[in-house]
């Protein structure tokens, strides 16, 4: 085996090393773009839907479409070649090459080293198969699943004491947490007595407020793994949208609730607390990831299940705290 691939063959199997290939179109920047055709009939590439055009020194410049090289035979390929993309080192771990084929719409990344130098590229194949894995494990993490070291693949396939052994943690920690919900429910009981309707409105609360804190959470974790981005923006838009999201909500919950008891101030306790409990899952599904990272954490881990027992605990104190000062 050549020395550079015993080398590349070193690295771990999520990164950019593990996906390339080096048998690849290659041209320099003041080629002719028919010469360039010419070149590429009678060769059987690795990935053959990019060229990448390079210096005489062998430094990546540009990368040129396959579609686009026919488009002018008598032009130099430099000229054709565009020059917005981002290439990936061979150590750089996965989740970046998936996220520049995005950003760039890249058929194909290419790999070089510390200088610059073109060694190969990753092809649509392997994209395809790191944006499936990332999902996965973007997936897992939202449901408190610890991935698997060996990749998705080996988690699927491990064994069933093993599987069972990563799930349960935070679904212990659940367990436990769900007790603050109890408490909750316990320290209301004399106002749950003293209405009964007021109970009836609970399911519809904490689903409410466990939809709006998922959506958070995903968007949360979305914007850390794809972009580098400041949080005080987003985290204003999603103040902005758990507010909206609330109103509309707690405005239909209330004429509903209203229409059906005829009793203004349980229709007004629901609609605020849909209100208020929508703001703060929306802030608290968007802020825990945030969190996670600043403390040193993987950002998704977790999130899910410890946002579902704040939002809840926080929603139901809201909604019994505005039934007893509104409607007893």
């Amino acid at each position: 085996m050549p020395a550079a691939v015993e080398t590349y063959a070193a690295y771990h199997r999520e990164a950019a090393a593990a996906h390339m290939v080096a048998n690849i179109p290659r041209a320099t920047f003041d080629t002719p773009v028919d010469k360039v055709i010419e070149a590429l009939r009678g060769h059987l590439y690795d990935c053959a839907d990019t060229v990448f055009v390079t210096d005489d020194v062998g430094r990546l410049m540009g990368v040129v479409r396959i579609n686009d090289l026919f488009g002018d035979g008598g032009s130099r390929i430099g000229d054709i070649m565009e020059d917005r993309y981002e290439a990936v080192r061979p150590g750089d771990d996965q989740e970046r090459i998936a996220q520049n084929a995005l950003k760039f719409d890249m058929i194909a990344v290419p790999v070089v080293d510390d200088l610059g130098h073109l060694i190969g590229a990753v092809p649509p194949e392997a994209l395809f198969r790191i944006l499936r894995e990332e999902h996965i494990e973007d997936l897992q993490r939202l449901a408190g699943i610890t991935t698997h070291e060996h990749g998705t693949e080996a988690a699927r396939n491990s064994s069933i004491m093993n599987r069972f052994a990563r799930r349960m943690p935070w679904l212990i920690f659940g367990l436990l947490a769900s007790s603050l919900i109890t408490l909750v429910m316990v320290g209301f009981e004399e106002t749950l007595s003293q209405n009964v309707a007021a109970a009836f409105f609970v399911p519809g609360l904490v689903y409410i407020a466990g939809a709006i804190g998922t959506q958070a959470v995903s968007v949360s974790v979305r914007s850390l793994s794809m972009y580098d981005i400041a949080i005080g923006p987003l985290l204003q838009d999603e103040l902005a949208i758990g507010l909206g999201i609330g109103a509309v909500l707690g405005l239909m919950a209330a004429i509903g609730v209203f229409s059906f008891f005829g009793q203004p101030s349980l229709a007004l306790a629901v609609g605020l607390s849909i209100l208020g409990g929508g703001t703060v899952s929306a802030l608290t599904g968007f802020m825990l990831p945030w969190l996670f990272l600043r403390l040193g954490f993987d950002p998704a881990l977790g999130s899910g299940p410890i946002c579902t027992i704040v939002q809840d605990a926080s929603s139901l104190a809201l909604y019994f705290l505005l039934v007893t000062a509104l409607v007893l």
